[in-house]
């Protein structure tokens, strides 16, 4: 596989969204979307405090969509140009795609998300039909739920694991198709 930025860039277009793949350009204003802490109301843990956090995503996107032919995108503005933020898909040690998103707050309600979810059920389908797509949230994430349900996600389990969330908070595993035993047992250790 020629590496990604030696080659095209894999650019995808929704009615309102440029996506295109993550690169080493994009990470001050990926980390200006990662470090605001409101974009982790549902798991403050989560929200980047250095530079250097950021740069290591950026490094781990790039790295899979080499691998794997498909990741996550940088989310801008289709007529503007502003970054609003990253989604798509990553492939993950447990063999399934895993959906996700983090979006700039004053992009919030516009139903980008689930446009992104849309575009990259698509692309994932596109890139590796077999391959199921998952996506992982909190309880206390409703409207994140409500994405992936959107995006053709169903819910396969829910409950705790070892990993740290906010009091009363579950975790939610969905998606696509049925599971295997092993795949399913990754997702919840991981959930």
């Amino acid at each position: 596989m020629v590496h990604q930025l030696l080659s095209a860039l894999q650019e995808i277009r929704t009615d309102r969204l440029l996506l295109t793949p993550v690169t080493p350009t994009d990470i001050d204003a990926v980390h200006a979307v990662y470090a605001d802490a409101r974009t982790w109301a549902h798991l403050p843990s989560g929200r980047h405090v250095s530079r250097d956090q950021t740069v290591d995503l950026v490094q781990r996107k790039i790295g899979g969509r080499v691998r794997h032919g498909l990741g996550s995108w940088t989310v801008r503005d289709a007529e503007t140009g502003a970054v609003i933020g990253v989604g798509g898909v990553d492939m993950t040690a447990g063999g399934v795609w895993n959906l996700g998103y983090r979006l700039a707050p004053e992009s919030w309600g516009n139903g980008y998300a689930t446009e992104i979810a849309r575009a990259a059920m698509t692309a994932a389908h596109d890139a590796a039909p077999d391959v199921a797509v998952t996506g992982r949230v909190l309880t206390n994430n409703p409207a994140s739920a409500r994405v992936l349900a959107n995006a053709g996600l169903a819910l396969v389990w829910q409950g705790t694991t070892a990993a740290p969330t906010p009091d009363g908070v579950e975790r939610q595993v969905w998606a696509d198709r049925v599971l295997s035993d092993a795949q399913h047992a990754w997702l919840v250790a991981n959930a």
